[in-house]
């Protein structure tokens, strides 16, 4: 076989070429910590490993949004908290105006003190969040929730939207309550109510006024005597002038109560009546639906500026009622938000251990082996070495040294 130089020049060159390739290959493992720097080293394992990072980012996201809605829930429960201590702070003022020892003088300070707490309660309603957006707007972030004063009434100029964020595959959280829902649907009433007489044909029979159990939005009744002794009730928004068949009837003892079927069914109306009434005698009870945080503070301030004696005390006495139920309705606001909070918490762990379990995946498919690439860098390095003193020795070799 006859060797020529050319020959020998090009098959060193390539094999250098091919080492060196080598080399830097097992380098860019190295200084890229994986097993595959390009699709053809292993397409298999890199079409799997694509599949696992793009679920990976995805979850990566969601966690992301999970600290902005943690965030947000706690700007949320810490407005909500303050909206309670305003109304927690009303009501022992309202007690304490109770004191039938208190002058007219006295009521109008405290009437003084609960004009800025409305102030206080109105700035929370139109707070920012960190964006910039009004809280409790619903969807109209950018829109002033609440207008108005003390003097001509408070207005929501928001809607009833609820903004969420994306916090795993299938839940959306709500990550804010709009002012309907906080300051604007508080019910009306709580233990107790006023009943009214509409018509009675004896006289005889008074409704001293009745409570209610559970919960309650609302409605209209009206109660018709048949005898002394039995009635019927009406639902007066449907059939006002109770002409229609009867939503249920009874027994009446003086002194007891009448039963009132619930509307919605999730609570129970009492009325009480004393007294003997005469068939035909008809009563009509509207516990009342439901008032504004705002409009309970006007009323109570207006109480404290211009009643006395009875008048003082039953507004008093209402406006304890209807803040108890704003109280409650922050509450469970409240509750809300930390039963989210607690959703949240648990869906950080699991995002947590998601990423993990893909992080070990990728590594199982694309992992590097240190030791071995290691092992196989110092190799290679050593055969390019040697290819190349080689090539120097073989490249010397010539006819014309020895001519020399």
């Amino acid at each position: 076989m006859r060797i020529s130089t050319s020959l020998i020049f090009d098959t060193n060159v390539s094999t250098m070429n091919r080492q060196q390739s080598n080399l830097m290959t097992l380098q860019q493992q190295l200084s890229l910590n994986t097993r595959v720097t390009k699709p053809s080293d292993d397409p298999v394992a890199a079409a799997q490993a694509l599949t696992v990072k793009q679920a990976s980012a995805v979850v990566q996201q969601q966690m992301t949004n999970q600290g902005t809605a943690d965030d947000a829930l706690k700007s949320l429960e810490s407005k909500l908290a303050a909206i309670g201590d305003i109304i927690t702070y009303a009501k022992e003022r309202t007690i304490q105006a109770g004191n039938g020892a208190l002058n007219q003088d006295d009521l109008k300070s405290i009437a003084t003190d609960l004009k800025s707490q409305f102030d206080s309660l109105l700035s929370l309603a139109n707070s920012t969040d960190s964006n910039g957006q009004y809280m409790f707007a619903g969807f109209k972030g950018d829109t002033l929730p609440f207008t108005g004063n003390l003097s001509g009434g408070v207005s929501y100029q928001g809607d009833q939207g609820q903004r969420t964020l994306q916090v795993s595959d299938t839940r959306l959280m709500p990550v804010s309550d709009n002012g309907m829902q906080v300051f604007m649907s508080v019910d009306n009433l709580n233990g107790s109510f006023n009943a009214s007489s509409a018509s009675g044909n004896s006289g005889a029979a008074v409704i001293n006024g009745g409570s209610v159990t559970g919960s309650y939005s609302g409605g209209q009744y009206g109660i018709r005597f048949t005898s002394g002794s039995t009635y019927e009730v009406f639902d007066r928004a449907a059939d006002p002038g109770m002409t229609g068949a009867p939503m249920a009837t009874g027994t009446y003892t003086s002194g007891g109560t009448i039963d009132l079927p619930p509307a919605p069914a999730t609570g129970q109306i009492q009325v009480a009546v004393s007294g003997t009434p005469a068939p035909g005698d008809t009563f009509t009870v509207d516990p009342g639906g439901q008032t504004d945080m705002f409009s309970t503070l006007q009323q109570l301030i207006s109480v404290l500026d211009n009643s006395s004696g009875a008048a003082l005390q039953q507004g008093l006495a209402d406006a304890g009622n209807k803040l108890d139920n704003a109280l409650d309705n922050v509450l469970k606001l409240r509750s809300q938000v930390g039963s989210r909070q607690t959703e949240l918490d648990a869906l950080q762990s699991l995002g947590t251990d998601a990423q993990q379990q893909y992080s070990d995946r990728i590594n199982k498919l694309t992992g590097l082996d240190y030791a071995s690439t290691i092992s196989d860098f110092s190799m290679q390095n050593v055969s390019l070495q040697a290819a190349q003193q080689s090539f120097i020795k073989i490249s010397g070799l010539s006819l014309f040294n020895f001519l020399k």
